[in-house]
């Protein structure tokens, strides 16, 4: 009975390879990457404003004010009102907690941030200026983008094709076998490594504006890199 089995076993294997057309024991796995820089000529801000207090009518009077404020400051740069998006609001109240378990109320806190989309690299500087002149004292993060990232990614992924084809000619090669068709090619994605970010606590962004000087930022480059994974057939 054990041997029927075994016999039975391996000829659905070789049913199985022939229908797939290669057999998988003949066959090279390789990664092919591909990657380039480019200089980012767009960013994206959060900021905003947060203000405390006991009374929830007075803090809310006072951050609309000044959210009010940086709105207009921010569209007087030239930035559209379409790329000026609220990116929370929010109102909350305040303990501090006891080891006993107990807790005293320290007032309230509301919290109204932004998200500025910039397509004009030099007024990035202009917008947080005017932010904080205005009374924002949020930064939570600025990233940099490349308008043009799906094209460039298009182009890397061929690039990561042939990657990988060449790798696996080339391994082929160290083993005197020839590669004759791809059996399968995947990609694992194109990666843009995220960007450093701010990340102040409020009162640090409106001591920044205080110091000499304009608030500088670099965008720096982006590295866009594209991966894709491939199985050739050897022989």
């Amino acid at each position: 009975m054990k041997l029927i089995l075994t016999m039975a076993t391996f000829t659905l294997l070789a049913l199985h390879l022939s229908a797939q057309g290669f057999d998988n024991r003949r066959t090279v796995t390789v990664t092919g990457e591909a990657e380039t820089r480019v200089v980012p000529d767009r960013a994206s801000i959060t900021l905003g404003v947060e203000t405390e207090g006991n009374v929830v009518a007075d803090i809310k009077r006072d951050n609309d004010k000044k959210v009010r404020a940086m709105l207009k400051s921010i569209q007087a740069i030239g930035i559209p009102e379409k790329d000026i998006q609220t990116s929370q609001l929010s109102i909350e109240p305040r303990y501090n907690y006891k080891q006993d378990g107990t807790r005293d109320f320290l007032g309230y806190v509301m919290r109204n941030t932004i998200y500025v989309w910039i397509k004009d690299l030099t007024k990035v500087d202009a917008v947080i200026g005017a932010s904080v002149d205005q009374g924002s004292n949020v930064l939570n993060s600025i990233e940099f983008n490349f308008s043009e990232t799906k094209r460039v990614a298009d182009s890397l992924r061929i690039a990561a094709a042939k990657d990988a084809k060449v790798k696996a000619e080339a391994l082929a090669g160290a083993v005197n076998a020839r590669v004759t068709r791809v059996i399968t090619i995947s990609e694992s994605g194109y990666q843009q490594p995220p960007i450093p970010m701010y990340n102040k606590a409020p009162g640090m962004l409106m001591r920044a504006s205080m110091d000499e000087g304009a608030p500088t930022v670099s965008a720096g480059q982006l590295i866009i890199r594209s991966t894709v994974n491939a199985v050739f057939e050897v022989e």
